[in-house]
């Protein structure tokens, strides 16, 4: 948290002239929430029990629901999808008519007679189908370690796929209680939401009976079996916490319950209300999906996430540290308070990466995870600057948009990022005690957006939904423009002005924002606040002329900063002086001015040379990505070797500073950064680099004692130049590996080599069986490796394999994968409207609001590159060299 010796805000009253007025959301209440289902009955208790037929992919299942009729009423909805429905019965007698409507995802009853008002039980029998990909109960193939295949049974509801495995009032705002048996083979273990309560064993099976969970929607029931094996304990709290895995796996998952036990007692603490249930099991998932799931209780994870062999690498443990803390966070936003309907699902994802990045740093300072959380942000300001963009909260009407809703750049980063800023703005302490009030209020029941603002707008006595409105309820961010003007004894003030920031394309809304600009003058100076409010806002002091001035100190802030001539001068000559985290910003924003063609490239080289002696990793981070940029873009031109040496000029005093092994009490900063530059000297083909990675390499015993992180370095050196020699003994090692990390990391490491006729065996090896069934729905990502030297080879053979490539993923995966990332990752393949035509083709017709963005994104990084390389012309053309 910055300290604010001074608080200069102006323009505060100002507030309400930019949006109407707050409450634009209502406070939650179920008779007004959308959603299909009807709400005259609403149920109270499930309990299910379910004979899973894992080798038929069936599922045969019995269900009695306990009702709660509101209204007198003969018809009865609910949610059902690849099912069939028998023995239905309403307060035992049969109904008169089942109508099941599978493209509606809806069963409707006509009871034999009408329904009056009070408490009722439903019961039926049903048959459905397990899945091969995410969605609902799925099979889960995998390796064994003596080479045959396994299978276990997970399940992925959300968003609205509880349906697949049960009849449910599968919206949110319909918590109930859930009882849930399964009988699966006696020699599987069985996880749900809660603690085992019975268990009996009939020969070759066994029932496994759960206790009843609390109050919670259905897409948060979890259920997990296979031949699973766990380590686990009690915590100080009372709860018994496990890591579960296949393979014997369990024993690498330490780290994880270490991590976890870490952060129980921290979100405890932080939300004012103790983690509600006695057990919390963290579920590898060997393959599946990619990510994690919240599922109260039972949280389930792709295994790569929570197990981390030996030969797991460093930033593989961080990544899994912030993602356990992420859905650990849902635990309470989320599962404890859970959004009314999908407009909201911000409240849950946001929250959760803005905690998850907090509890990171607090546990873990030498990471600088905070400084790091700065790439998650940049991303989200790239999507958030095109004209496609959307808003943090969104109307849902439909499935498919509950489920593409989950838009990783807007709704996670963006989200997160605001949190971060409003948190600064209201104050931590007031921001906790809000969130506290929150929690109390709304737990084991729903809310919206307007009830979290009322929370904070009482702690923090601001009016935070007026503040809020301008960011959740409209898409983009703003670029401040900062002019100054000095008077005859040297003092400054300054004007700032507000418009939409947007790398293509013009602003036709003239959209306003209310800002809270962090100012400070010199390298030391402490912040103080100016609220922009207008769209510009004059004589604002700051401080003396020719000193530097940072108009986002801290870096907090969701905006950019485009400084006038002379302040961008004044802060290129103190640059090296400034704090870490204004280097970070300013640099961020120069390079997103050049992008957009709002500045000249050589502005932002300025700002880079002017470096100094400055280590800090994201800093250097950055640097490295934008050369890298401008590397890749000018492949394929007569200007390429030179754009090249000018990245190598720049990256390698730095990289040699560093060396390649580490120094004693060095940070894991300092290292992660070590490995970027080198990395990157790698792929521009700095020599030394190049020779020393082969040297290390070719020594089978240092080879053999490389730590995993600098293994993973090494062996992404050396491929990129790689031989056929070379290929064949990375593939051969590979082939050896007993460890699956391990040979992920060959396999993955084959897949950037630069040689056409090698790279063409690596696409042959990313389909073929070589990859376990566990790592199937990884392949497309060994494809997008192998088309950053290769893009049309890797492009041709995307199209001729996509159904392979794609077939593990569910509907969400494939849109949000495939529409979303295929135009940009293959723009050097091949024509975008090629592109388009062929994703409208293999996606279904909902999908192309989704291919739209993609397109949209991919046209304006062909645009940025056509841009960058005439400005790189001119750096490189006239000699210039980095340092100078």
């Amino acid at each position: 948290m910055l300290i604010r010796l001074m608080r200069c805000v102006f323009a505060v009253a100002l507030l309400s002239s930019v949006t109407a007025a707050a409450g634009a959301v209502a406070p939650f209440d179920f008779d007004s929430t959308p959603g299909r289902l009807p709400k005259t009955v609403v149920p109270t208790d499930y309990q299910i029990a379910i004979v899973p037929n894992v080798k038929a992919r069936k599922l045969a299942g019995t269900e009695t629901v306990t009702l709660r009729v509101r209204s007198a009423t003969d018809r009865i909805t609910f949610n059902t999808l690849g099912m069939t429905l028998h023995d239905v019965r309403f307060d035992g007698v049969p109904v008169a008519r089942v109508n099941t409507e599978n493209a509606k995802q809806l069963t409707t009853l006509t009871l034999a007679r009408p329904a009056p008002a009070g408490m009722h039980r439903l019961t039926l029998a049903y048959d459905g189908t397990i899945t091969d990909s995410p969605a609902g109960l799925f099979a889960q193939d995998y390796r064994k370690p003596d080479g045959s295949v396994g299978t276990m049974l997970s399940t992925q509801f959300e968003s609205t796929d509880a349906r697949r495995m049960f009849p449910a009032w599968d919206e949110p705002a319909f918590r109930s209680t859930f009882a849930l048996s399964v009988t699966v083979p006696a020699a599987w273990n069985t996880i749900s939401n809660t603690p085992i309560v019975a268990r009996t064993v009939r020969g070759t099976l066994a029932t496994t009976t759960f206790a009843r969970t609390p109050r919670m929607p259905t897409y948060l029931v979890v259920l997990a079996a296979g031949e699973l094996r766990s380590i686990g304990g009690v915590g100080p709290d009372g709860v018994k916490q496990n890591v579960w895995a296949v393979n014997g796996d369990e024993v690498n998952g330490r780290y994880t319950l270490a991590s976890a036990e870490q952060i129980l007692g921290y979100y405890d603490e932080y939300f004012g209300v103790r983690f509600p249930l006695s057990k919390l099991d963290h579920i590898a998932i060997p393959g599946g999906f990619g990510g994690a799931m919240e599922n109260w209780g039972g949280i389930t994870y792709n295994e790569s996430i929570i197990i981390h062999r030996p030969s797991a690498t460093l930033a593989q443990k961080q990544s899994g540290y912030s993602v356990v803390a992420h859905e650990m966070a849902h635990q309470w936003n989320g599962d404890l308070v859970t959004m009314g309907w999908w407009d909201d699902i911000w409240l849950n994802e946001s929250f959760a990466s803005w905690m998850a990045a907090k509890a990171t740093n607090r546990f873990n300072p030498s990471w600088q995870w905070w400084q790091g959380e700065d790439e998650t942000k940049e991303h989200a300001m790239d999507a958030d600057a095109l004209t496609t963009s959307h808003a943090i909260q969104q109307h849902v009407t439909d499935e498919l948009q509950a489920d593409a809703s989950f838009d990783p750049d807007i709704t996670y980063d963006k989200g997160q990022a605001f949190l971060r800023m409003l948190e600064a703005y209201l104050g931590e302490d007031p921001f906790r005690a809000g969130i506290r009030a929150y929690m109390k209020k709304h737990a084991y029941s729903n809310a919206t957006t307007a009830d979290l603002w009322n929370a904070l707008g009482t702690t923090s006595r601001k009016d935070v939904g007026a503040f809020a409105k301008t960011w959740t309820e409209q898409p983009g961010f703003p670029v401040v423009s900062v002019t100054a003007a000095c008077d005859a004894s040297g003092s400054r003030t300054i004007a700032l002005a507000q418009k939409r920031f947007l790398l293509a394309g013009t602003d036709a809304a003239n959209r306003r924002w209310n800002v809270p600009v962090e100012l400070a003058t010199g390298a030391a100076g402490q912040p103080a606040l100016v609220l922009l409010t207008q769209p510009v806002q004059s004589g604002i002091p700051a401080g003396k002329c020719g000193e530097p001035l940072r108009a986002n100190a801290g870096g907090i802030g969701y905006y950019r900063v485009a400084y006038d001539a002379p302040t961008l001068e004044a802060n290129r000559k103190a640059f090296a002086t400034l704090p870490a985290d204004d280097k970070i910003a300013m640099l961020d924003d120069q390079w997103a001015l050049v992008r957009a063609g709002n500045a000249q490239l050589s502005s932002y080289l300025a700002l880079a040379n002017a470096m100094g002696a400055e280590r800090n990793a994201r800093a250097w981070k950055q640097i490295a990505g934008a050369l890298a940029t401008l590397e890749h873009d000018a492949r394929g031109t007569a200007q390429h070797d030179a754009v090249a040496a000018y990245a190598r000029g720049l990256v390698a005093p730095v990289a040699t500073s560093l060396g390649w092994d580490p120094k004693p009490n060095e940070t894991a900063s300092t290292a992660s950064l070590r490995r970027a530059l080198l990395a990157a000297l790698g792929q521009w083909g700095d020599a030394a680099t190049v020779a020393e990675a082969r040297r290390r390499f070719d020594d089978a015993a240092v080879r053999s004692t490389m730590s995993p992180d600098v293994q993973e370095l090494v062996l992404g050196i050396v491929a990129v130049s790689a031989d056929a020699a070379t290929f064949d003994r990375l593939h051969a090692l590979a082939l050896a590996a007993k460890d699956p990390t391990l040979a992920e990391r060959y396999r993955g490491a084959l897949m950037g080599v630069r040689d056409p006729a090698l790279a063409a065996r690596a696409l042959a090896i990313a389909i073929s069986p070589e990859v376990p069934p566990q790592l199937e729905s990884r392949r497309a990502r060994l494809l997008a490796r192998v088309a950053d030297w290769n893009p049309a080879l890797a492009w041709s053979f995307y199209q001729a394999h996509a159904d392979v490539l794609t077939r593990r993923l569910s509907m969400f995966e494939k849109i949000l994968n495939l529409a979303t990332g295929l135009p940009r990752t293959y723009s050097d393949a091949a024509p975008l409207e090629q592109i388009d035509a062929w994703l409208k083709g293999y996606l279904p017709p909902a999908a192309a609001p989704y291919i739209a963005r993609g397109i949209d994104r991919a046209h304006t990084a062909v645009a940025i590159k056509a841009r960058l390389n005439m400005e790189m012309t001119a750096v490189v053309g006239t000699g210039s060299r980095a340092g100078g």
